[in-house]
């Protein structure tokens, strides 16, 4: 399974991450599985709109959570 999140560091991504929306990330990770042809019955599923918890650092700047984003599959 792979999973991410909104937050990412420019000098740890390839240039197309950061030219693409989330959900075109998804995609990417998607495509990049499939083509290695190891894994079979692929699925992707995003997580958004959760609250933040009260003890987050950031709950008086943002109502909700970071979405999680996540990719997997079975290996052949």
């Amino acid at each position: 399974m792979n999973t991410f999140s909104e937050r990412w560091f420019s000098p740890k991504v390839i240039t197309l991450w950061e030219e693409l929306h989330s959900f075109e990330r998804m995609g990417l990770v998607l495509e990049c599985m499939r083509k290695t042809g190891r894994f079979l019955d692929l699925h992707t599923e995003s997580i958004r709109g959760d609250i933040r918890p009260s003890d987050d650092k950031y709950a008086g700047v943002k109502a909700d959570s970071d979405p999680i984003f996540a990719v997997w599959g079975k290996r052949k």
